[in-house]
């Protein structure tokens, strides 16, 4: 995994995706929130989804702080067409990233690094928000 900080948008995988992000539409979001699936969750399927998961969070109006440009440019392009059911994908989706059948939260927890954890779970707390 090439990263350079705990943030979402900060390794190689989440950037590969946003170029997927900008050219598509909800459908990128919704896939990306769906990709981690049932079993073990790898790396670079968890960096995206965490990132997906972020921008339906803002589409929502719970942003992390400051996005990436290109990321406020999707939302407000097509930040309207994020429902509740993918509000609620995304939260499982980020739960499964950071449970115990996920190559990232191992990465992390070995790395001895709390902040990516804090960010997950701030993410969570977000997602939970949009529910309500």
């Amino acid at each position: 995994m090439g990263a350079w900080g705990f943030l979402p948008f900060e390794n190689d995988d989440a950037l590969d995706w946003l170029d997927e992000l900008d050219g598509g539409d909800t459908d990128v979001v919704r896939r990306a929130v769906t990709a981690v699936g049932d079993g073990y969750v790898e790396a670079p399927e968890g960096c995206i989804a965490v990132a997906a998961a972020e921008v339906i969070a803002a589409s929502q109006g719970t942003p992390p702080g400051e996005l990436p440009e290109n990321v406020a440019d999707w939302v407000t392009a097509h930040g309207r067409g994020i429902t509740a059911d993918d509000v609620e994908l995304a939260l499982e989706a980020v739960q499964r990233v950071a449970g115990e059948e996920s190559e990232l939260a191992e990465l992390w927890d070995d790395a001895d690094e709390p902040e990516w954890r804090e960010s997950v779970d701030d993410l969570a707390e977000r997602l939970r928000a949009a529910l309500r």
